[in-house]
């Protein structure tokens, strides 16, 4: 059950502002392409303290800075299962405890498991709909709630790059689709 919704002012994981249920600004996210190849995205709160930035890259894992923390690859944070569940990736927090989202492939929408979890998220990625009202929410559990930082920025940079792979396919599926009129001409 829910305890915290996190509303998406825009339906964006790399320019946003997150709101709490009151509408009070709890972080605001903006990706400078300053530099063309290398864009940079901050996550900071209303205050200006930085919670994360991270260094886009292409063929490899962007580069994450979570908090005070030394940089790292996002990749050696965000561990993708190989098999059995491709669409799995975990992180552990400051005690080591891991923490599992699913539904990392496109056309899904992400959701986190704890270890005592196995059958309930405790928080999950509501997207909004076209010609809808609601806006984009992550839903936050009181166990997600405790850890905030660290589920919004681990769901900021998986939704980019789940949203790419899903622009990807789409444009695959696209360019391999064949027109209906050349299927009428061969018959």
């Amino acid at each position: 059950m829910a305890v915290l919704a996190l509303t998406f002012k825009q339906d964006n994981p790399c320019n946003t502002t997150i709101l709490a249920d009151d509408a009070a600004v709890l972080y605001t996210v903006a990706t400078s392409f300053a530099d063309a190849d290398k864009p940079v995205t901050y996550v900071h709160t209303p205050y200006g303290e930085r919670v994360a930035e991270w260094e886009w890259r292409d063929a490899r894992s962007d580069i994450l800075t979570l908090g005070m923390r030394p940089q790292v690859s996002a990749s050696a944070w965000l561990k993708k299962s190989i098999i059995p569940y491709k669409g799995t990736v975990t992180f552990k927090d400051d005690l080591g405890v891991e923490y599992k989202w699913t539904n990392n492939l496109p056309g899904q929408s992400l959701q986190l498991y704890g270890p005592q979890s196995k059958t309930e998220p405790i928080a999950r990625f509501v997207r909004a709909r076209k010609g809808q009202p609601q806006p984009s929410m992550l839903l936050l559990d009181e166990c997600a709630k405790r850890m905030r930082d660290m589920v919004v920025v681990s769901f900021l940079l998986l939704e980019r790059r789940r949203r790419e792979s899903e622009v990807e396919t789409s444009s695959r599926a696209a360019a391999l689709a064949i027109p209906l009129a050349t299927l009428s001409c061969c018959r």
